[in-house]
Order: structure tokens, then sequence, then C-alpha cells
């Protein structure tokens, strides 16, 4: 496909304005036309909204180079997708990862009709949502409207509407994500996710809470956050963490170093007390890999570790895991799958 097709500068300019979340109803509708009209389409506006969300704002003023960026980007990544059909990569590369190899998706819902400009060039409630996703084997770090910095652990996904910033600071989290919150008084910060919900006026924190954990944590570095359940509110302070057990509805505090909590945004894996079953889950989302425990009682055995992704690839992960008295295991790779026996 030539640049032309896509790369119109009417085009850009409905992008550049539903980015400012400027855009008119009828400008949105064209453009989202435009986006279901094929697959070359939908990868080159979501590299210009990945792009835009880790931008400064000085690459957001000078839009023509950013937009250029995104379109060298997006070819390169068709490139390498030809290239890395049947290869097996051992350990991503994170600096990369974190500011390009993420994906982003702008989900469009029902209620587009009902859209229109305030006085103040704003959009009306409901007229859009975004999806932000950080898939497995990477992390991505974005700045959301409002100043807030969120940084998203492999296998998340952060949501937020189209008045975010403007009637509420709500997101959504499925998966991990940390946070440090823009001060707004007027204006609590809320993270939902699943039972709980995190109310802040700027302060540094970690939620954890994937699918298949039993317990949602929430851990505190600085400032405080009320904790809302399903039963209860609770207060965090410095250096605790909440953790709120799915089945039986309940919350309960512990004192800990709440920086290794967010030890990953650095691209650390740190583990203290978990048993195997959990540390597999970590490694599958770390490394895009698949995860095998042959034997039950090796799910169970508790381990401390602290790992830095770039130094230690998963080979080398596990063979320091097998190689402690605890554990003593044997493991088998092949591509990215991994078994683990007695």
């Amino acid at each position: 496909m030539k640049r032309a097709d896509i790369h119109t500068e009417h085009i850009n300019n409905l992008i550049l304005s539903f980015l400012n979340r400027t855009i008119s109803s009828t400008d949105l509708k064209v453009l989202k036309e435009w986006i279901d009209e094929n697959e070359d389409n939908k990868a080159y506006f979501s590299e210009i909204q990945k792009i835009w969300l880790i931008s400064s704002i000085y690459e957001k003023k000078n839009f023509d180079k950013l937009k250029d960026r995104a379109f060298q980007q997006f070819k390169d990544r068709i490139a390498q997708k030809n290239q890395e059909q049947d290869i097996y990569i051992s350990r991503p590369n994170w600096n990369r990862i974190f500011y390009i190899a993420a994906c982003i998706i702008i989900a469009f819902f029902a209620g587009i009709g009902v859209m229109y400009f305030t006085g103040n060039q704003r959009l009306s409630d409901q007229a859009l949502s975004y999806s932000v996703e950080s898939p497995r084997g990477s992390k991505l770090k974005l700045s959301l409207p409002d100043g807030t910095s969120v940084w998203l652990n492999a296998d998340s996904k952060l949501l937020y509407d189209n008045n975010f910033g403007i009637n509420n600071r709500d997101v959504t989290l499925c998966g991990e994500g940390y946070f440090e919150v823009s001060k707004n008084k007027n204006l609590p910060f809320q993270v939902v996710s699943d039972d709980i919900k995190v109310e802040v006026l700027g302060t540094k924190f970690n939620v954890k809470n994937y699918p298949e954990d039993p317990n949602i944590k929430v851990a505190l570095l600085e400032g405080s956050v009320m904790l809302y359940d399903s039963l209860e509110s609770t207060i965090l302070k410095p250096n605790q963490i909440a953790q709120y057990d799915k089945q039986n509805k309940k919350t309960t505090l512990k004192t800990i170093a709440a920086e290794n909590t967010s030890a990953w945004i650095n691209g650390h894996l740190y583990f203290d007390e978990e048993n195997m079953e959990t540390i597999a889950l970590a490694l599958e989302r770390a490394f895009d890999v698949n995860i095998t425990i042959k034997d039950e009682t090796l799910k169970k055995m508790i381990f401390y570790g602290d790992f830095i992704i770039e130094s230690n690839n998963i080979d080398e992960i596990m063979n320091i895991m097998a190689a402690t008295n605890k554990f003593n295991y044997h493991y088998k790779i092949r591509k990215n799958e991994i078994e683990i026996f007695q």
C-alpha cells in the first residue's frame, strides 16, 4: 500500500482533532469509517494514537513530525512482523517495548449521534471510550489527559472515557498498573477493578488484579488512598498493602516495603514468599511463554528472588530457581513452551 493511500492531510487532521478531543460528530463518523476500511488504516491509526499517548507536549505540538514517526514505525512493524514469523525471542528488549511495542486500541461505542460541542469545545458524555492495552511480554508507560502517569504491566488493560479530566477521573483496570496521580482536590482520581475502588487526590500506588489472582492487591508508596470493597472502606498509609480476598470478600492490611511492589516498572521481577504457581504466571506474562507445572507439589513451594529482566532471560531464571535446594526441579524449554517437573 502506498503512503498516499493512508497518509493524507485530511485524515491526519481528523486524527489530530480526535486526539485533541475537539472532533465533531460528523468528522468522527468519517474517521471511524476510514479506520474500518482495512487493517492498514487501523494499524496506522493505532500507531499514531500510541505515540501520542507517550509523547511529550513539545512533540504533540509538532504533529507533522509525530505522524511521520508513526508512519515509519508502522512500516517497520509490518516488516519486522514478516521477519519474525518463526523466530523465538528469548527475552524482550524492555527499553524498546516500554516506549513502542504496546497494543493500543480505541474502541468506539454507540452514542456517536448524541455527541456535540459545548462552548469550551468539549465532547458530550458517553461519546467514546479509550482502551489501552499492554500485551504479554511487554509493558507500557502513558500520560493521561490530567497529567497522571500510568505504567501498565504485561497483559494489562486500562479503560477511561472521553470525559476523563473534565467531569471525572475514573479509570478501570484489569491486570497490574502503577499510578503517579496528578493532584486535583476538586476531582478525585478513581481506579475500579472488579469489586474494589481506589480513590485518591494525588499519590503513588500500585494495583494488581489479574483474573486468575485470588486477591486484589493495592500497595501505597506515597500519600493516602481510600479503598472501597463490597462491604467496607479502608484507609491506606504509605508502606501498607491491602489484600482483598475475592472469594471471602474481605480486606486485610499488611506493612511492607511498598517500593518492591512496583519494581516491575524498572524491569525487575520481585518475588517475596510467592508460590511456584504464582511465579509461573508472572513469568508467562513477562516473557510471553506458556508454563506447565507437571508436579502438584511444586506448585505450592515458596520462593524469594529478585531478577532483572534485561540481565536474566527466562532460561537463566529457570536455572537459578532450579539450583535452589527448595525447588530442585527440572525443566524443558521448546520455543515458548516450558514444562517443569521433579
